[in-house]
């Protein structure tokens, strides 16, 4: 009867049955998503550490509570049936599935959750349940945020005019961008998994893909690559692309992805071809019209001497005839001199001038011409040391046009300001006069060449200022002055020089 071999079933029975909940309240309150553990009744026997975090509830203040405590309406009521229906036949819907849930906090507040019920039997045939809960708002917010950064990705990389791609390190094209796609009319899902060289835009003779391909190896060394390419376009239509592959990098500085772009230049191209067929033109008008000049001039000149030498001898109206074809030999000489000097590239002799001294010095060479119409030529500058950057010579001639137009257009007792002032990083020199004023209708018509108000004029005056002033890397530009009159305001820039 005292056989200790019969009491030592009993004995490692009661160990192991400890043993086993010992290990369970290891499980359960070690698990990093809310786990609850509930007997037959819905009493809460074990909660996680992490029901605190999500729930509100700590360990302790779970012990013992029916779990009704984490459910809302209509769960909230009908737990204890449901539990009584398994008692009484076996069956539930729950055990072994993953379910979404409302749940509510110790706050009231609710939440949607995973909930998945499993089922565990204890020694002794003691029958407990785990309720895993896991925050479905949390993944959703997650997922939401995840979708709205694919759509900003999508919308950006899809928004671009540039042609734009991502590739692997090895050249597979892992996405193209609605731009590029387009470009040769070709669906996405046709190019993606193809190696880029492999693609549909390599079709034309200077973009082939072993081209590519040897961009794609270079690029995929960590070098940024750029060439210009001509690409296969729909219909067959040639584009220029100014292309380039941009490298990207992981956190330890190995290349994990490669960026394609390619900026369409077609337009670019022939607006620089057409401008330097232009520029070629223009050149050679410039030397054609340095060779006509000197050819005429000098027979010009003879002519005119010619004229007026028999001017003298003939009778008054005879002599009013030749005086008047004399006039417009004079006027088709300037004429001539005007257009040779504006066809003249301009070579630039830039020094620095103090700007009172220089403007005084203008207008001091024009004396006859101010003191012909009784005119008050005023020069004003702000602040007195300021000093210019550019060509004396060929800025007095801007000048003089300039104030000589503003003595022309009022007559006697004009009235004329040249300002010289600092403007930002550079300065500015106004020229104002109280004449009639420029109407804006004709203000974008004033530089052009040939384009004259003038009885006498030979409309090349203002365009060769513009064209010295440009040279100077400046801007001059036309407006009303406060007087009413004209404004002719010269913007210059000694960086730019």
């Amino acid at each position: 009867m005292n056989d200790p071999t019969l009491e030592t079933p009993k004995a490692k029975s009661y160990a192991d049955r400890d043993a086993e909940l010992a290990l369970l309240r290891a499980l359960v309150r070690s698990s990093l998503d809310p786990l609850v553990a509930i007997d037959q009744r819905g009493r809460i026997l074990l909660a996680s550490e992490s029901t605190e975090r999500v729930f509100g509830w700590g360990q302790e203040e779970l012990s013992g509570l029916n779990i009704r405590v984490l459910m809302p309406e209509p769960h909230k009521s009908a737990h204890d049936g449901y539990l009584d229906a398994w008692r009484r036949t076996g069956i539930t819907h729950i055990i072994g599935r993953t379910r979404e849930f409302a749940v509510q906090r110790k706050d009231g507040s609710t939440f949607l959750a995973d909930l998945s019920v499993s089922q565990a039997v204890l020694p002794g045939d003691e029958v407990v349940f785990l309720g895993s809960f896991r925050d479905v708002d949390a993944r959703r917010r997650a997922e939401h945020l995840l979708q709205e950064s694919e759509a900003r990705f999508r919308a950006v990389f899809d928004g671009t005019l540039q042609f734009m791609g991502l590739l692997a390190p090895d050249g597979t094209l892992l996405e193209a961008n609605a731009t590029a796609m387009q470009a040769t009319g070709t669906p996405r899902e046709a190019v993606l998994g193809l190696k880029f060289w492999e693609g549909p835009w390599w079709q034309a003779t200077n973009s082939g893909p072993e081209r590519i391909k040897a961009l794609v190896e270079r690029a995929s060394t960590g070098v940024i690559v750029r060439d210009e390419l001509v690409i296969s376009g729909p219909n067959g239509r040639r584009i220029e692309i100014d292309f380039s592959i941009t490298p990207v990098r992981d956190g330890q500085g190995a290349v994990q992805y490669l960026i394609p772009e390619g900026r369409d230049i077609t337009e670019q191209k022939r607006a620089q071809q057409a401008e330097t067929s232009m520029l070629r033109a223009l050149a050679q008008v410039g030397e054609s019209a340095a060779v006509l000049v000197h050819e005429i001039k000098n027979p010009i000149t003879a002519v005119n001497v010619a004229l007026r030498a028999v001017a003298d001898q003939l009778g008054a109206e005879h002599k009013v005839v030749l005086e008047d074809l004399a006039t417009r030999m004079q006027r088709l000489q300037e004429l001539m001199r005007g257009t040779l000097s504006f066809a003249k590239p301009v070579q630039l002799k830039t020094v620095p001038v103090e700007a009172r001294q220089f403007l005084e010095g203008c207008i001091a060479r024009l004396r006859l011409h101010v003191v012909k119409l009784g005119a008050d030529v005023r020069v004003e500058v702000a602040p007195q040391d300021l000093r210019l950057e550019l060509d004396p010579a060929l800025f007095e001639e801007v000048l003089a046009n300039l104030v000589i137009n503003a003595l022309d257009a009022q007559g006697p007792g004009a009235k004329v300001v040249v300002r010289a002032e600092r403007s930002g990083d550079g300065a500015r020199v106004v020229v104002d006069d109280h004449g009639p004023g420029i109407p804006e209708s004709k203000r974008e018509e004033v530089f052009r060449p040939f384009v004259t108000t003038k009885s006498q004029g030979t409309g090349l005056g203002l365009p060769i200022c513009k064209k010295i002033v440009e040279a100077h890397g400046g801007t001059i530009d036309v407006g009303s002055a406060p007087t009413g009159g004209a404004r002719f305001s010269i913007r210059l820039w000694p960086n730019r020089l």
